[in-house]
């Protein structure tokens, strides 16, 4: 009989994560099967009780805080639930394993930063083990290493444009800890970039003043609305430099690097232990220190495009992030019952 993985959550429309990580539980040889208070309460989640097993919990803490909203509260509801599903975590004899993504929950609101840290602690506090997409944190955390899977694993290096001038895109969500409007703050009029995603209706007014403001209307474009799959794809093909600015501190790991492996040539980032550890092994990565050093970072970029055009990380970062490293390292963890490691601050 196959040993269970239970997956929280087991759907996400935001990207492709959860289903690259069904298929490689898949592929491992374990059955995934979705953790879900209804299912428990009508008892088909008897798997819990069964070593065995093993439960694999993602972005949990995000129920505690309202969605949709640029400055999220706390949500009654959401928090009742992420304490009922603590409950189990506690009570379940399946391996328990927290995939550590965020070292706190984004856009909430300042004064209560303390609890999303809160939330993400207890969560790491419960599990029997830990996983960090990000090996820099693997001993902070008292996590193992697993590569983050690639959205799609590209089959070839995309063709470089010929242009004389890089085109930068942010993709995704238009959110604040991404810092846009810091980055638009400071952004070279010459440079051209797309902004594309869907985004808070204020927030994105916001942006659009200053590109108003700035002069920026000739080369920074804002796409305001969903983009299915495909569309974020061929969108994300016709760039040459995925630009991440998030918020220093936000997240382990930005989902959108590997989303954008395979589909343009380079990314520049802000400088985070991720960042500073990838670029050490592909070239491609390039980093900037704060909002104030970026207009530098990518005027340098302009000015040096002759000699970067050729650049390409897709190779390196397949050989990391891609199907073969995954599953081997997937494998290998869970087959094994590791011994519960103390993260930093647990004792």
């Amino acid at each position: 009989m196959q040993s269970i993985v239970f997956v929280n959550p087991f759907t996400n429309t935001e990207n492709a994560y959860i289903s690259r990580q069904i298929d490689m539980v898949a592929r491992c040889g374990y059955e995934p099967r979705p953790l879900c208070l209804t299912a428990v309460l009508m008892g088909r989640c008897g798997g819990l009780w069964a070593r065995e097993n093993t439960v694999m919990v993602h972005w949990l803490e995000n129920r505690v805080f309202k969605v949709g909203v640029k400055s999220r509260g706390v949500s009654i509801r959401g928090l009742a639930e992420f304490l009922a599903y603590t409950a189990i975590l506690i009570t379940a004899r399946a391996r328990v394993v927290h995939v550590v993504h965020d070292h706190e929950v984004h856009d909430v609101k300042d004064s209560l930063r303390w609890l999303s840290r809160a939330a993400v602690r207890l969560l790491r506090w419960v599990a029997d083990a830990r996983v960090v997409h990000d090996p820099s944190f693997a001993e902070h955390y008292g996590a193992h290493y697993l590569p983050h899977p690639l959205y799609s694993e590209p089959v070839e290096a995309p063709p470089p444009h010929d242009r004389d001038v890089p085109h930068f895109a942010a993709m995704g969500a238009i959110r604040p800890y991404k810092r846009l409007a810091e980055v638009l703050d400071v952004w070279p009029p010459d440079a051209p970039l797309l902004i594309a995603g869907r985004g808070d209706g204020e927030y994105v007014a916001r942006l659009h003043e200053i590109v108003a403001r700035r002069g920026l209307a000739g080369n920074v474009a804002i796409q305001d609305r969903f983009l299915s799959d495909a569309e974020f794809f061929d969108t994300l093909g016709d760039q040459d430099v995925l630009l991440l600015p998030h918020r220093e501190g936000a997240n382990l790991v930005s989902g959108a690097f590997f989303a954008g492996v395979g589909r343009v040539r380079m990314v520049l980032a802000r400088r985070s232990p991720f960042i500073d550890w990838v670029a050490s092994q592909a070239d491609g990565v390039m980093a900037f220190e704060n909002d104030s050093r970026l207009a530098d970072a990518v005027e340098d970029m302009l000015r040096r495009w002759n000699t970067l055009r050729d650049v390409d990380l897709t190779t390196t970062a397949v050989d990391l992030f891609g199907d073969a490293a995954c599953e081997r390292a997937y494998r290998a963890f869970l087959a094994q019952q590791p011994q519960v490691l103390v993260p930093e601050g647990r004792h």
